[in-house]
């Protein structure tokens, strides 16, 4: 009897792929459903929780050094939605949808990263679907440096990545951590790089807060948005290192979630 050749790595890469399609269709169909505007409340949801909290803070804040908090607010805020949406999103998932591992082609991975790709891929839609509207009604303005503001948007992706594969991997490992998470979300809050922006810190606790990877990539996308209209700090190579480093242990404490899922 001949063996046959194992498969080659783009064959399994397209079959990958093919399983991850499947499963973020089927989790937009289970979310938003097939009635009224079916899907397009991808979009629509994270849009009008964005328009809310823009709204409802500019009437509290008033401006400052010169800026908008409107405008702050519809730049800004929408990083919040890659982070803590997908947190939420991704805990127990292996749990859930244990039943859907019976099936050889889909690997307990593939249900984490069709739901962070599904909730970054909604936000983002999102984000910038709001952001054109916004410019159109002279709430925003056209950004300062395109290349600068994109390059800190997948920062951005990339810290919720790697944060969201620790916490999802740390939900499955742990009770105690699905429990407190949403306390762990809002005590990110202050650390984010929305609500309390760099240059509004006084030294020395400014170089505490850019310790934070998530305030450095938030700050560097202000920097292209805003260019000299805000000052801005941020260490772009300490913030690729330390998210490196995040990636490596989520991946690590993932792989150790899922061999204890499937020993289950």
């Amino acid at each position: 009897m001949i063996d046959k050749p194992a498969p080659s790595f783009m064959y399994q890469l397209r079959i990958q792929g093919r399983v991850i399609w499947a499963l973020i269709l089927r989790e937009m169909i289970t979310r938003y459903g097939r009635e009224g505007i079916g899907v397009l409340w991808f979009i629509a949801e994270p849009a009008m929780f964005v328009v809310g909290v823009m709204t409802i803070f500019s009437q509290l804040h008033s401006a400052s050094a010169g800026l908008s908090v409107a405008e702050y607010l519809a730049v800004s805020y929408p990083t919040i939605l890659l982070w803590r949406n997908g947190t939420n999103r991704v805990q127990k998932s292996l749990e859930i949808n244990r039943a859907l591992l019976h099936h050889k082609p889909i690997r307990p991975i593939d249900i984490i990263y069709s739901r962070i790709i599904l909730e970054f891929v909604t936000a983002t839609a999102a984000f910038i679907f709001l952001f054109i509207i916004f410019i159109a009604l002279g709430i925003c303005q056209v950004p300062a440096d395109l290349f600068a503001m994109v390059m800190g948007y997948l920062l951005i992706l990339w810290f919720s990545f790697s944060f969201v594969m620790i916490m999802a991997a740390l939900s499955e490992l742990s009770e105690a951590v699905e429990r407190t998470s949403h306390i762990i979300l809002y005590l990110m809050l202050p650390f984010s790089g929305v609500f309390v922006a760099a240059y509004m810190v006084p030294q020395p606790f400014r170089d505490y807060l850019l310790l934070f990877p998530l305030v450095n990539a938030v700050e560097y996308f202000h920097h292209g948005y805003y260019g000299s209209r805000m000052l801005t700090y941020f260490n772009i190579d300490y913030t690729v290192v330390v998210i490196t480093f995040m990636t490596f242990v989520g991946f690590a404490l993932t792989q150790v979630a899922i061999k204890r899922v499937q020993a289950a």
